[in-house]
């Protein structure tokens, strides 16, 4: 994690949370309000203010304490920092086992690792929504880099799991997928 977290610190640093936002994808998409919501590579927080803004208990995780420390200052500021409980956390390892099973809604924004999609479906609660964004090669202006998906990727890697897709969006170097557990 020390590489990653480096990397994403010299990244965030000096940088400030903007304005709560909605994940990609989700507009129009029945959410039930309330419940744990998990954050997965949360960066400065955005989707994690909007979530508890919503009435999401957040579990905000990141290989950035530069990142993390942005977000509790804006979730301060937003009245919802006892809503976000954030954690400096190195998601090679696989997520805490402690929400197994709990979680509402799942986002995942910009965070691409295909090891860890079954595990981002097991934090789901039955009838919890998934939220998935990765770079894409679909529509790219240039070469694809390491970590963008080839095209359909995300619903061939999500039709093995036990989730209905909601929606699949690919386009503009971007691969969005939202899905429910069953």
């Amino acid at each position: 994690m020390h590489d990653d977290g480096d990397r994403w610190n010299a990244r965030y640093l000096g940088r400030s949370t903007g304005d709560p936002s909605m994940p990609k994808g989700l507009g129009g998409i029945a959410l039930r309000r309330g419940g744990r919501c998990l954050d997965v590579a949360c960066g400065l927080g955005e989707q994690s203010l909007w979530a508890a803004q919503q009435g999401y208990e957040v579990i905000a995780l990141d290989a950035s304490d530069v990142a993390i420390t942005a977000l509790n200052g804006a979730a301060l500021l937003a009245g919802v920092r006892d809503r976000i409980d954030t954690r400096v956390v190195d998601l090679d390892a696989g997520f805490p086992t402690e929400w197994a099973s709990s979680c509402a809604l799942v986002i995942c924004q910009r965070f691409r690792d295909p090891d860890l999609y079954e595990q981002l479906v097991y934090m789901l609660e039955p009838g919890g929504v998934l939220v998935i964004t990765v770079l894409s090669q679909v529509g790219l202006d240039g070469e694809p880099g390491p970590f963008h998906a080839a095209a359909g990727d995300l619903v061939c890697a999500f039709r093995q799991y036990d989730v209905e897709v909601l929606r699949s969006v690919e386009l503009d170097g971007e691969a969005t997928l939202v899905a429910r557990r069953r």
